[in-house]
């Protein structure tokens, strides 16, 4: 990207105060625009040397004024090469603002991500998770791709993002990245959170998500039946390995436990309360929102066979926990152990939960989905479906009944 670029310090005679001194501007100009932004530095008119546009004298105060002069014409010549390694269009009042550390206007996208992550990044372990970071960093790929290749640059100015830009990077993800709808969905929502910053921190005046719509397309979430869920719990299972992952599914089917936070449960974790009844009481990994969960006998009865010696500061983890790629891998086999054809997956268990032992046996909605530690109802309305089938189901043995 070749520009026309000149840098030039001049004297403003005709603003000489009343102590007789004027001040030394620097004029900007890039492909015939102009601007001028003031150096801080005042003299006398008689010791401006206009053919080499510095200050005449030895002194050690001249000196020093020459050297603030020389060390601003060298950050505005850094602050062009930096725009120009972007690869996006130059202006003098860019630099002028950056100059003045006004530069709202010049702030680009992938600085802005970069802002965002690095912010993100402090709040791991209180407000955040790793795996959140990980897929904000995975956005600055997608968006730097996006401009690399269908842009053919390095960087944009927030100031050029609009609905246009919006749309194409979503159809990008979708036909170049072969991402399908939901993903590319969320990483929207996720470049969406960054323009929301971009616009609080006042880098960004117009909001180019104000007439997008991005929604995600309800799926049907699968579930194991009561039926399938019996099976696995009494299969005898010989192989140690295979034993323990199972006894994990079924704790998380009947407490609704994420792998994230099977991983990190501990005795901390478990309440005895005044009626004896035991309760987990744990804060979600992904959301931070506090779940408080009975627990069913079936899940204390996999506890008792988890659970380490009373030690009322044992911040151990209760179970064997393995990583979530291997425990689906062993899932896997113990579907086909057990004969059922659905692909079992340590998440499954979760919806499992949700759906076959809490709503389908009437437990209300807004139990189950405190239980789940949900942010909002509408997640938990997703397994609704299943109450309906339940519905179904009971009123037509009903019509069977008084149709007799």
């Amino acid at each position: 990207m070749n520009q026309s670029f000149r840098l030039l310090f001049w004297l403003y005679r005709s603003k000489i105060s009343n102590k007789g001194v004027a001040p030394v501007f620097l004029r900007i100009t890039i492909e015939g625009q102009k601007t001028e932004v003031s150096t801080g530095v005042n003299i006398q008119p008689k010791l401006w040397d206009t053919k080499k546009a510095i200050i005449k004298g030895t002194g050690v105060e001249i000196k020093e004024m020459n050297k603030r002069l020389e060390a601003l014409k060298s950050k505005a010549m850094k602050i062009y090469n930096e725009l120009l390694e972007m690869e996006i269009p130059v202006s003098a009042e860019q630099i002028k603002l950056k100059l003045l550390n006004q530069d709202a206007q010049a702030q680009t996208l992938l600085a802005a991500i970069d802002y965002h992550n690095s912010m993100l990044k402090r709040k791991i372990g209180f407000e955040a998770t790793a795996a959140t970071y990980t897929k904000y960093q995975t956005l600055k790929k997608k968006v730097n791709g996006f401009i690399s290749e269908e842009m053919n640059r390095k960087d944009v100015f927030l100031r050029e993002l609009n609905h246009k830009f919006v749309s194409e990077f979503e159809m990008y993800l979708k036909t170049k990245q072969k991402i399908s709808h939901n993903p590319t969905i969320k990483y929207i929502q996720f470049l969406k959170k960054v323009i929301h910053m971009a616009i609080a921190n006042g880098w960004l005046q117009l909001n180019p998500f104000k007439s997008f719509k991005c929604s995600l397309q309800v799926k049907d979430r699968g579930y194991l039946t009561a039926e399938e869920l019996t099976t696995i719990q009494a299969k005898q299972i010989d192989i140690q390995r295979l034993e323990n992952v199972r006894d994990m599914f079924v704790f998380s089917c009947y407490t609704g436990l994420s792998y994230a936070d099977l991983k990190k449960l501990s005795y901390t974790h478990l309440i005895t309360n005044e009626d004896n009844s035991r309760w987990i009481i744990i804060n979600r990994t992904k959301t931070g929102v506090r779940s408080a969960i009975p627990l069913l006998p079936q899940a204390l009865k996999i506890l008792d066979k988890y659970e380490p010696p009373f030690k009322p500061d044992n911040k151990a983890p209760l179970m064997p926990v393995i990583t979530n790629q291997k425990m689906n891998a062993y899932l896997k086999e113990i579907g086909d152990i057990c004969n059922i054809n659905k692909k079992l997956t340590f998440h499954l268990a979760r919806h499992s939960f949700a759906t076959t032992v809490t709503l389908t046996n009437g437990v209300p909605i807004e139990t189950v989905s405190k239980m789940l530690g949900h942010t909002n109802l509408k997640t938990t309305q997703h397994y609704a479906k299943v109450v309906d089938t339940k519905i179904k189901h009971d009123m037509q043995q009903l019509q069977g009944k008084i149709c007799r």
